[in-house]
Order: C-alpha cells, then structure tokens, then sequence
C-alpha cells in the first residue's frame, strides 16, 4: 500500500493570524533595543521559528499500518486497528488542524481527551474515503 500525503487545508483566519504575530514578531526583532538584544533574540527567533513550523509544517500521511500526523514539531502516530471511529466535523478544538473543516479521529480504549485527535487534510473527503477503507470501518 503506497503512502497518501496530504497536507493541512489552513483556514483563511488562521493564516491571518499566524501571519500576524510573525509580522509583529519579526517587527519586534528588528526593532529591539541594542542593549536588549541578546533576550529579545533569545526568545523571538525559537518563537518565529516555532509559528512558522506549524504553519509550514502541518501534514497528515496514511501509511503502511499507521496514521501519522505532524503539526511542526507535534508528531501522533495511530495504528489503524485502534481506531474505533471517524467522522466529518466542524469546530475549533484544540488539535492538530489548522482548519474548522476538520476528520475526528477516536482511538479504542482511550478517553475523549487523550483518545481524540482532529485532523484537517487540504482534500477532507479524499482523506476520509481513503482512511476508512485502511481502517475497514
């Protein structure tokens, strides 16, 4: 079975807004007082560096036997046969989707904090036709 990569779809909002704090952030490190520098650039580059990995860096891939899912440096692997159900959702809990469309993924015999997962492929039903048949749910 080959692997079917997709990337996170990113809301227009989202964007804006992760686009909006690098701005200010690059803003802000550029414009640091010299005698701040070595704080200002301590935090503001690891902090940069952390938005734009989860914006750049945010994919999900159906692979051999697992479901693997990154958000920047956020990695979730779930086997396909510890899934107990998928289902098309809208909404805004935190997660691993940088878009309100989002799949919702429930894990057997976990609770429904630690055993829930959102996902937001580019292509949402492509992804969910193709991890329920892997899944055989």
């Amino acid at each position: 079975m080959e692997v079917y990569h997709m990337r996170s779809k990113v809301d227009w909002w989202v964007g804006a807004l992760l686009l909006f704090s690098l701005g200010i952030m690059g803003f802000t490190l550029v414009t640091v007082p010299e005698n701040e520098r070595l704080i200002g650039y301590g935090v503001g580059v690891p902090t940069f560096a952390f938005i734009t990995w989860i914006l750049l860096g945010t994919y999900y891939e159906l692979r051999e036997e697992i479901l693997y899912c990154r958000c920047g440096p956020f990695v979730e692997k779930i086997r396909y046969e510890n899934i107990a159900s998928i289902k098309l959702a809208n909404g805004l809990l935190s997660s691993m989707a940088l878009s309100s469309k989002r799949i919702e993924i429930r894990q057997k015999g976990k609770g429904f904090i630690t055993g829930t997962t959102y996902i937001s492929p580019l292509k949402r039903e492509a992804f969910y036709d193709e991890l329920k048949k892997r899944c055989h749910l």
